[in-house]
Formats: C-alpha cells, structure tokens, sequence
C-alpha cells in the first residue's frame, strides 16, 4: 500500500461538517468523504513529522489528505480533509480521529 509522504496528509475535527462523496453499495475502495477541521486541530491529528495520521492511515486502511494551508470549507476556517477508501476504512479512520481529538481537547 502506498500512503504517501507526510506532506499533505491530516486528520478530522469532529464538528459534522460532511460533504459525503460516497457511491452507495461501493466496498472497493473507491469512497470518498470530506470533512472540515478546525483550523488550529491540524496539527494535533498530525502528530511529528505526521507520524499519528500515518499510523491512522495504516491502521484503518485509508487515505487521508488535508487541504493547503488556507484552502478552507466554503464559509469556515476548517480545512478540508479527505479520506478515501472502502466505507469500513473511512469508518476507522474518522474513529481513530475522533478519539484523538477528543483526548487533547478533554485535557
């Protein structure tokens, strides 16, 4: 599986901003979803030198881009965050991002 050099790659602000590219009854990878994150959350899903999001990557099975720094969701200060994969994958990923997000804000 090829996931990419840090660069480019993010996480999720569980804020339900949804724009839900996904094919229905699509299992083969193909699925898209893009979220918004807060702005100022990049980094904490990211972790050094990307390391937490390419665990998330590995572990879930999906894709996950971030857009460029100020290339927000229409409207917001959130980032745009696309994560590809099989519904399953995405599932996980948006999990293990969640949790993580929710720990550092809790703190």
């Amino acid at each position: 599986m090829n996931y990419g050099p840090p660069n480019g790659i993010g996480g999720r602000y569980p804020n339900n901003r949804y724009q839900n590219k996904m094919e229905p009854n699509s299992e083969d990878g193909n699925n898209s979803v893009t979220i918004g994150v807060a702005d100022e959350r990049i980094g904490l899903v990211l972790g050094r030198n990307g390391r937490s999001v390419m665990e998330i990557s590995q572990v879930s099975g999906a894709r996950i881009k971030i857009s460029d720094r100020g290339d927000f969701m229409s409207g917001t200060s959130d980032r745009k965050v696309t994560i590809t994969g099989s519904q399953r994958a995405i599932s996980i990923a948006e999990s293990m991002i969640s949790k993580k997000v929710a720990t550092v804000t809790e703190s």
